[in-house]
């Protein structure tokens, strides 16, 4: 919830661990491997000669490093709409063209729709464009390239909107210390600034310390933007297995512009839904029921997790026995890793359902936090791909089993935001960390053998920090690891002039289509989201400061804008909202946002449900006391 004001629309160990493209760890090879792979390499060497392809394609300002002119390309390789094709393609405004130009040393990498060209060192080097539209990425035996294009920045395309988008939103954390001393992560060279070609480029060299858990441990970032130019600017992180800066600076310092011909797209159109094997009878009969059903489970999160207004909040009489009990855990707090216990007996009392017996799922969104994402200093998920917390993960992961009945786990919930300790700026900019990170705890409750846990990608519909980089997808852990998609959108509905909020629909239709074509064989979840009835204060933009007001001045827009979400809710079959059919679960996040206003708290977001607000208490009750009736 934290920074919710700003949200205007809000996805084996070692070896899986590292199963990315971008960390893979190479095997090591016996003698007789060796010598067989040589053999094998001499002869693909000696078999090489120029790819006559390449003399139709091949323009004279893609000359750099390894490849001077056509003559130098042993293969040539082309990439239509973020995947490969065997039939080259010239550029066009309606497609996605890229090619790379092998050589025996490099490659060039041409990439049309975003205008560049870039030398790459190896003699074995890979491109990933499955994610196209956000981000390209190079990689060889020993190192992974990523580049980004950037130019969403709303502050203008000015220095003074240049020097506030980087500080808030790239690179705070490491040029933090603190930050990096908290997570033992040891700077091997100054942050430099230098001029390369046209292009200013500051560059951070840096290194995970670790001990043999992680393939690419040396981490360099160049930022390079145009010397006349504030709208737009390149980003490169590139992690190696041994420290190179100097390779590093040369494939900075190859980088060239051109004219841009095409939109980038991603080449992974879909991803499949794969259900975990391992799951328990009663999981998979719960799964299916959710994949079958054109009505939405509702559920609930209770400002304070337990007690009296938990108590009320969960009365069946009062609102009708809601589907689902949610609540939150941390990893920890400080030094200290928490103590789950607690958890589970609210789990014990509040929960227990099967998703046939009348009682409520178990919902538990888990984050890698122990500053409740107070956003600097210590991130754990770097601890967590060094191995520290897998034994604290066992014994998690055995609490879960024992529970036995289906739980529905969000984990690291709206990581492609600035508000959380394991969103990308908190990783380095590389999104890859929370990938591993995901895998490492998913790949431990595996060896548990947890077998009622259905894993929750969750990002939020609008990525902030606006960038490419930071997209959701790009966090996105593989099709091994989730199983239910989550969305993330609030309706304040605090506006002072009288106005109605967007509906339900409308917001949700705009959130979900942006991931529907990828994730349209998942059942959804609405992992939290609300509409306030107005706070007690709001925030005037004009005057930089809060004014008091009237305490659920807005109800009545939110009455009638709970009428339509649960309209919506109703029949999801229902003709123009084909996204509606992929959400099963609901989760209303009934607690207020707050703020220090002249000494005290005052509640800026009234979203928490009470008894004041009578006739929305009695939609919801008539809602959920139907559904179980019917």
């Amino acid at each position: 919830m934290k920074k919710i004001l700003i949200l205007t629309l809000s996805l084996l160990l070692t070896v899986a661990l590292l199963a990315s493209a971008c960390t893979v760890v190479p095997e090591t090879p016996t003698e007789s491997s060796e010598e067989g792979n040589e053999s094998r390499e001499e002869s693909a060497e000696m078999s090489r000669g120029p790819d006559e392809r390449a003399k139709t394609y091949w323009k004279e300002e893609f000359s750099g490093n390894f490849i001077k002119s056509a003559s130098d390309v042993v293969e040539m390789r082309t990439y239509l709409n973020g995947n490969a094709t065997d039939q080259p393609e010239a550029p066009a405004e309606s497609n996605d063209v890229r090619y790379l130009f092998v050589g025996n040393d490099g490659a060039q990498a041409v990439v049309y729709p975003e205008g560049y060209t870039v030398s790459l060192p190896g003699g074995d080097v890979q491109a990933d464009y499955s994610l196209g539209k956000y981000r390209s990425q190079y990689t060889s035996d020993d190192y992974c390239l990523t580049i980004t294009y950037e130019n969403q920045n709303p502050y203008g395309a000015n220095k003074n909107g240049w020097d506030l988008y980087m500080r808030e939103w790239l690179v705070e954390q490491i040029e933090d210390s603190n930050f990096l001393t908290s997570n033992r992560v040891i700077r091997t060279r100054k942050v430099g600034e230098r001029t390369s070609g046209s292009f200013e480029v500051k560059d951070y060299c840096m290194q995970i310390n670790v001990k043999g858990e992680i393939a690419f441990p040396f981490y360099q970032v160049a930022i390079l933007r145009p010397s006349n130019s504030y709208a737009y600017f390149y980003l490169f992180v590139m992690k190696s297995s041994v420290k190179d800066n100097d390779r590093f600076d040369a494939i900075v310092d190859s980088f060239s512009e051109f004219e841009h011909v095409g939109k980038p797209v991603c080449g992974k159109q879909t991803y499949e839904l794969r259900e975990n094997p391992n799951w328990n009878d009663e999981t998979k009969a719960y799964f299916q029921k959710l994949r079958n059903q054109t009505d939405v489970d509702f559920g609930f999160f209770a400002e304070g997790h337990a007690g009296a207004y938990a108590d009320w909040l969960w009365d069946d009489a009062r609102l009708g026995n809601a589907d689902v009990y949610m609540t939150y855990q941390h990893l920890g707090w400080g030094s200290n890793l928490a103590d789950f216990s607690e958890t589970f007996r609210r789990a014990e009392k509040y929960a227990g359902g099967t998703g046939f017996d009348g009682k409520k799922i178990f919902n538990l969104t888990y984050q890698f936090t122990c500053s409740n994402n107070a956003t600097g200093g210590y991130n754990p998920s770097f601890d967590i791909i060094r191995g520290k917390m897998d034994e604290y993960f066992r014994t998690l992961a055995q609490a879960i089993k024992d529970y036995r009945h289906p739980v529905l786990f969000r984990l690291n919930n709206e990581m492609n935001t600035d508000w959380t300790d394991y969103c990308g700026m908190m990783c380095l900019i590389d999104p890859d960390i929370f990938q591993m990170a995901w895998r490492r705890m998913y790949d431990v409750f595996e060896e548990v053998g947890v077998d009622n846990c259905i894993w929750i990608f969750n990002p939020i519909a609008t990525t902030c920090p606006y960038s490419n980089w930071g997209e959701d997808l790009c966090y996105f852990p593989g099709e091994d690891y989730v199983q239910m998609i989550g969305l993330t959108s609030y309706q304040m509905n605090n506006g002072t002039q009288g106005k109605a909020p967007d509906s339900f629909k409308v917001m949700y239709t705009t959130a979900a289509n942006k991931l529907l074509p990828y994730f349209d064989q998942y059942p959804w979840i609405i992992g939290e989201f609300g509409c306030a009835a107005g706070g007690a204060a709001y925030y005037d933009y004009g005057t930089s400061s809060y004014v008091m007001t009237e305490l659920g001045r807005n109800g009545r827009f939110q009455v009638d804008w709970v009428k339509g979400m649960l309209e919506f809710f109703r029949d999801t079959t229902q003709a123009g909202a084909k996204f509606a059919s992929r959400i099963k679960v609901a989760i209303w996040f009934s607690a207020n946002d707050y703020a220090n206003i002249n000494g005290k708290n005052e509640i800026i977001n009234y979203i928490k449900l009470d008894e004041n607000r009578e006739e929305v208490i009695q939609l919801i009750h008539d809602y959920l006391a139907s559904r179980k009736s019917g």
